[in-house]
């Protein structure tokens, strides 16, 4: 037999937790609004200057400062991952994929450079954004490298392929000297080519950078143990979930 007050003391919780997420939510957008305007050291006095609220307020939503740091951190990696899911994919030729990835992530810093900043500044959501997008390159690769008999190579070489870019990125951002995204964009897929071809020689057309790949076709029988790849990374001040799926 149910208990009146039990329930009506869960329902209220249940209500509380929602407003407390949509709340949450609310300041983290702010917060972004703020970082993006004021530099990525803004204060916690400052995102509530843009949230228009006291800051005392925004501690009845977040435990502390760390609290609502870290959820905006996550926040962005959510927002990075958007971009990029779509366009790791093994569509048109090795240097349009390289240069697709490339591009899609300098114009995600030139764009948003005091969020990328921010992020960066943060280990844990900075090193989730490179699990997930390491993982879905390494995926990517896997198929040809098996065929080639070495997959074990595709975890470390994403892994490299990724750190690459980044740190190639993060100092351009910060230093471009006499280089534009373009000319970054195509460096950066030469490098990124140099890098894979050692491994990917002796896949016929596709070890060319531009011929468009070829994946290997298994049998009916293989077919069977193929399984469908994913990664994902929960973020978000109220655990949405991106993910990015391929065959």
């Amino acid at each position: 037999m149910t208990n009146p007050q039990q329930e009506a003391g869960d329902g209220r919780a249940a209500r509380w937790r929602g407003q407390r997420e949509k709340r949450r939510s609310e300041f983290v957008e702010r917060a972004l609004a703020a970082i993006a305007e004021e530099g990525p050291d803004v204060s916690v006095a400052t995102m509530a200057v843009y949230a228009e609220v006291a800051r005392t307020r925004i501690y009845r939503h977040f435990d502390d400062s760390t609290d609502l740091k870290n959820a905006v951190a996550r926040r962005i990696a959510a927002l990075m991952l958007i971009e990029y899911a779509p366009v790791i994919t093994t569509d048109g030729t090795p240097h349009d994929i390289l240069a697709r990835a490339a591009r899609t992530h300098l114009d995600w810093l030139t764009t948003h450079a005091n969020l990328y900043r921010y992020l960066m500044s943060f280990s844990p959501a900075t090193e989730e954004v490179r699990r997930a997008i390491s993982t879905a390159v390494s995926d990517m690769l896997r198929p040809y490298l098996d065929a080639l008999g070495d997959p074990g190579t595709a975890t470390p070489l994403g892994n490299a392929l990724i750190g690459m870019v980044e740190s190639v990125s993060a100092e351009w951002i910060e230093r471009p000297g006499g280089t534009d995204a373009a000319a970054l964009t195509e460096q950066l897929a030469a490098w990124a080519w140099a890098w894979s071809t050692p491994p990917c020689a002796g896949a016929g057309p596709s070890s060319t950078p531009t011929v468009p790949y070829r994946p290997p076709t298994p049998s009916a029988r293989e077919w069977e143990s193929v399984p469908e790849h994913t990664f994902a990374l929960t973020c978000g001040t109220s655990g949405s979930g991106i993910r990015a799926r391929w065959r």
